[in-house]
């Protein structure tokens, strides 16, 4: 059989603590913890597969199987063994500073200390003989009987060392190739243990197997195999001989039939290396390690094929290595997808078939299982910096995955293939780096950023070597975020308002995204008709109360109106706010111009002079009664942009557009008036429309959305702000955009 390798599957470590949670789920990271980046929680995962309490870690190997327990190695420390009894889980561990190996199909555990050998019955706690170890060598036990040769290389007479009345009897084996050397144990059966030897040396170098009878200590027959230095593995019963021979990438499984010494030989491709046993008239046979690979081997699973005809049985979906058991058995670290992780006991079934009973359990699952994720319950966007590194720790990675997360409310959503996290963790789990942006109304070809609302999140993990089914999860979160000044889908990012010709509202969503299409426009969303009875549509920001922001539009008889923002791209039925709105000129809002929190209104009447309307928060009545703030001269500009603080003061500033082109800033100093006017710069005639649009560019400051217009359709573009007062925009930047045909005649 083939000897454990000590590889710690640490990722499952944590599964023993709560496998008897079988119903608690997956862990997540508490409510309100979240930050971008996206560190998983230490929580203990939950158990997915219906199994019987754990008794031994994942990870451990394991070194020997009884009747009564079974011996194994720690997977965080190999210096600790421990003998684990099947009747009540009770645990003996040895010292420290011993080697523990099984004796071959037996409850007796081999002690190797640095001068002795111990033989201990672990059914009675007896230690059965000592044997020094100087001069001697160790080459294997079974049961009672310790074998040991001579030399390092293990040259000389193979010797067996038996308990005796008084000491150990020593006994000397006959019937090896003279010469024989590195002789060692590698299976038993019965009284019969199956020993491994080479005799020459270089090209003449030949390997060999003798099976010996144990109590005559004299050779029975003896085989010679493959070529020296390929992987080998072997088994013994009563009938047969078996051992394997690597071919390049394939291997061969021979089987020698003892009483007629009829050879059977098959190829299993792509396993050069093969663990086996022998079951009656069944051979079995898998390709250790499979769990972790990447490649769908058939050899990965444990098969049984008999001797007698062409009738294969699957027994389990991987192993990791082999051991000898007592009796017409052997055992399996190993897996299926039902059972779960852990030990198997290979034995005939009533009709001589093998089956495969679990003999101890780690409590880890075998297909893949989700163990935790750190998607907290509310997922603040503002607060992460506009995205979220979400992680899954998954029982093993070698998965094809993809994740799917959705606005329940919108319907938007994005699929994305996930990969292992490169961020060197230990043991990494599979990490998404959302950067808060799904597809644009499910078109692949768009995107936009995140709204606030119910999420859900989907992945599928399918494994790509093949053991189990594809894994499906799923939970929910809420997204939470500000709404920006010129924001009515609750997604953080400005949106323009834009009337057609045939009288119908549009929202266009400015999208900025770096990483896919820089900043762009996406198509239109249609909010209704009806709009052409109005002259003038102002985008206020939120002046009655609630998060999002509003729209005001005067009709052609003078009256103004309100529009409440929902937060999902639509607005509620129009409030009339009053009459004689139609000495106005301009209108423009957005800036909070008074130190109160609230945008406000400003307006220029024919005569030149510039009013506030301070804004209340109030449904009933938004606006306080208008104040003069600039007693003449305004009509000189055509048009007028709240833009926010685009200059690095606290107040709301005012840009405003002359006649020849030339663009100044005024400067909000929290009172509701401005300081003197500074020139920008000239030549803004270009444009059709300003628009204080909020902030762009998510750099935290507000900017300014210009369009001119190209038969009908805008050409926008913005100009970012900097906070300076003397320089407040940098050079303007075009937006990719999508022109649909319509021909708009109002922006804002």
């Amino acid at each position: 059989m083939t000897h454990p390798r000590s590889t710690a599957h640490r990722r499952l470590g944590a599964v023993v603590a709560v496998v008897l949670m079988a119903t608690a789920g997956p862990a997540v990271l508490p409510a309100g913890a979240a930050t971008g980046t996206g560190a998983l929680p230490v929580a203990a995962p939950a158990a997915t597969s219906d199994v019987t309490a754990p008794l031994f870690k994942p990870g451990d190997t394991v070194w020997g199987l009884g009747r009564t327990g079974f011996l194994t190695w720690d997977a965080a420390d190999p210096n600790v063994k421990r003998w684990t009894r099947l009747s009540d889980g009770a645990v003996t561990t040895f010292p420290y500073d011993s080697d523990a190996f099984g004796s071959h199909d037996s409850d007796v555990v081999v002690l190797r200390g640095y001068s002795k050998t111990t033989l201990r019955s672990m059914e009675t706690g007896a230690d059965l003989l000592s044997v020094p170890m100087r001069p001697n060598q160790y080459a294997g036990a079974v049961g009672s009987t310790l074998f040991t040769s001579t030399t390092d290389s293990g040259e000389g007479p193979l010797e067996l060392h038996s308990p005796g009345t008084n000491g150990p009897v020593r006994r000397t084996a006959s019937g090896l190739h003279l010469g024989a050397a590195g002789q060692h144990v590698v299976a038993a059966a019965g009284n019969e243990a199956l020993v491994r030897y080479t005799t020459g040396s270089g090209a003449d170098l030949v390997r060999h197997l003798a099976v010996l009878d144990i109590p005559s200590a004299t050779v029975v027959s003896t085989h010679r195999t493959g070529t020296p230095g390929q992987y080998t593995d072997f088994a013994l019963s009563a009938g047969y001989v078996a051992w394997t021979e690597a071919e390049g990438t394939a291997a061969t499984v021979v089987v020698l039939d003892r009483a007629t010494q009829k050879v059977q030989r098959f190829k299993v491709p792509e396993a050069p290396r093969l663990s086996i046993g022998l079951v009656g008239k069944w051979i079995t046979y898998s390709r250790p390690g499979g769990l972790q690979e990447y490649g769908n081997e058939t050899a990965n699973a444990l098969t049984a094929r008999s001797l007698t005809s062409t009738a294969t049985r699957k027994l389990l979906d991987h192993t990791v290595s082999g051991i000898d058991a007592p009796g017409d058995a052997h055992g399996f670290l190993g897996g299926t997808v039902a059972g779960g992780e852990g030990l198997y006991r290979i034995a005939p079934g009533t009709d001589g078939v093998p089956v495969a009973s679990l003999v101890a359990s780690t409590g880890a699952p075998t297909q893949v299982a989700l163990l935790r994720h750190n998607i907290p319950t509310t997922l603040d966007l503002d607060r992460t910096g506009g995205g979220f590194s979400m992680a899954w720790d998954l029982s093993r990675n070698n998965v094809d995955m993809t994740v799917t997360l959705r606005n329940t409310r919108t319907g938007e959503s994005i699929t994305e293939y996930v990969g292992v996290s490169t961020r060197g963790e230990d043991w990494p789990p599979m990490r998404f780096d959302w950067d808060g942006n799904l597809d644009w109304h499910g078109d692949p070809g768009f995107r936009t950023a995140a709204s606030a609302g119910p999420y859900t999140w989907q992945i599928t993990a399918t494994p790509r070597n093949g053991i189990g089914p594809a894994l499906k999860e799923s939970g929910s979160f809420t997204v939470t975020r500000k709404t920006g000044a010129h924001d009515y889908d609750s997604d953080g990012s400005p949106d323009i308002l834009a009337r057609d010709t045939a009288g119908r509202l549009w929202i266009q969503d400015v999208h900025h995204d770096p990483g896919w299409t820089g900043t762009a426009q996406n198509p239109d969303s249609l909010v209704g008709g009806g709009w052409q009875v109005y002259d003038r549509i102002e985008a206020t920001g939120n002046i009655a109360g609630a998060a999002a922001p509003d729209v005001v539009a005067r009709d052609r008889d003078g009256a103004l109106w309100l529009y409440l923002s929902k937060g999902d791209g639509t607005f509620t039925a129009r409030r009339k706010i009053g009459g004689g709105w139609n000495t106005y000129v301009h209108l423009t809002g957005g800036s909070d111009l008074t130190g109160d929190g609230r945008p406000d209104l400003v307006a220029t009447d024919r005569s030149g002079r510039l009013w506030l309307y301070r804004s209340t928060g109030s449904v009933s009545a938004p606006f306080a009664t208008r104040r003069l703030i600039g007693s003449g001269g305004w009509q000189t500009y055509d048009r007028l942009a709240a833009t926010g603080n685009i200059a690095g003061a606290a107040a709301g500033d005012l840009v405003a557009r002359d006649r020849d082109g030339v663009l100044w800033l005024y400067l909000g100093k929290g009172d509701g008036t401005f300081a003197p006017r500074t020139k920008i710069g000239g030549g803004w005639q270009r444009y059709d429309d300003l628009i204080g649009s909020g902030d762009v560019d998510r750099d935290g400051r507000p900017d300014l959305y210009v369009a001119d217009v190209e038969y009908g359709n805008p050409s926008p573009g913005f100009y970012r702000g900097t906070g300076a007062w003397r320089t407040p925009f940098r050079p303007v930047e075009r937006l990719n955009t999508v022109h649909i045909g319509r021909t708009f005649n109002l922006f804002a």
